[in-house]
Formats: structure tokens, C-alpha cells, sequence
């Protein structure tokens, strides 16, 4: 096993830091990285659909991939000191990288169920249109006229109640 290339050298290293070094945190970060770049790659390869359709699925790909990627590491920092101060006021210093680990898997879920589908709500329609541009027409809105109510009875009657809503059984 001496006669290693430089290549299964380091990769043996990387593989046994890795090992050592488990965290959620490298997962979810080789998955961000990983969607953000192979999966607009693919998109734009698509050629069975409209290229705006290809743009804007491709941005939206990449933009969540980039978002979630900084996410992770940020909620993970912050998760790392918020270890150290439970650990610190609970007197359980020794317990502080098991409580990291913890906090860390916690935080990779929860960052991945609401921060990174927030922010990407929030910023990939304004960001796409800054980036693309908004050439986009919104279709004209079909405004319904205005109806008086004022002095209407219902249409409807109690006994149709029985008669409406989902059928079970065929009766």
C-alpha cells in the first residue's frame, strides 16, 4: 500500500478526514453544490421545451443551489455557537462536540424545510428579472364586473345539501 499515487494519496486522506469528521453539514452541502450546477446544466440541455421555459427553470435550479449552500453554512456557524453556550450554561463542556452534531443535523433539516424555500420565494422572481430581464408580458387580467348583491336570495335550498358533494358507495 506504500506505492500510492499522489492521486489515492490524497483521496485516501480526504476519504479517512471525512470518516473522522462526519457532519450533516457535508452532505447537504455536496447536495446544494451538486443541484446547482448539474441540474440548470441539464435544463438548458433539454431542447423538448421553450427556452424561456429552460431560462427561467435553469436560474431557479442554480439560484436554489447557491441559496441553499450559503444557508447551510451560515445556520451551521450559528449552530456551532449556539452549541458552545448550551453546553457552557448546562456544564456539559465534555458534551459539546456530541451536542454540536445534534444541533447540526437539526439545523440542516429545518434550514432545508423553511429558510431555503423562503428566501428562494422571496428573491427568484425580483433576481431573475434583474438578471434575464423582464421581457416577459404579464396576460391582461380578466376583471369581472361588478355585481349588486344588495337584495339577492340565496339559490340554493337546505334540501340540496343532501344532494351535493361526493358520492360514496353510488349512493
Amino acid at each position: 500500500m506504500n506505492n500510492l499515487t499522489p492521486f489515492q494519496k490524497n483521496f485516501k486522506n480526504l476519504c479517512t478526514y471525512l470518516g473522522k469528521n462526519n457532519k450533516a453539514l457535508y452532505g447537504a452541502l455536496t447536495i446544494a453544490a451538486s443541484k446547482g450546477i448539474l441540474r440548470p446544466t441539464f435544463t438548458m440541455m433539454d431542447n423538448k421545451q421553450e427556452i424561456n421555459s429552460r431560462k427561467y427553470t435553469a436560474f431557479r435550479e442554480a439560484f436554489t443551489g447557491a441559496v441553499a449552500f450559503v444557508a447551510y453554512l451560515i445556520t451551521d456557524n450559528l449552530v456551532g455557537q449556539g452549541a458552545k453556550y448550551i453546553a457552557e450554561k448546562t456544564n456539559h463542556i465534555p458534551e459539546l462536540p456530541k451536542i454540536k452534531s445534534t444541533l447540526s443535523l437539526i439545523s440542516v433539516s429545518l434550514t432545508a424545510l423553511f429558510v431555503i424555500p423562503a428566501i428562494c420565494n422571496a428573491g427568484t422572481k425580483p433576481l431573475m428579472n434583474m438578471v434575464l430581464g423582464s421581457n416577459q408580458k404579464t396576460p391582461p387580467q380578466n376583471h369581472m364586473s361588478k355585481v349588486n348583491f344588495q337584495g339577492a336570495s340565496p339559490s340554493y335550498h337546505f334540501r340540496d345539501f343532501y344532494n351535493s358533494g361526493m358520492k360514496i358507495g353510488g349512493l
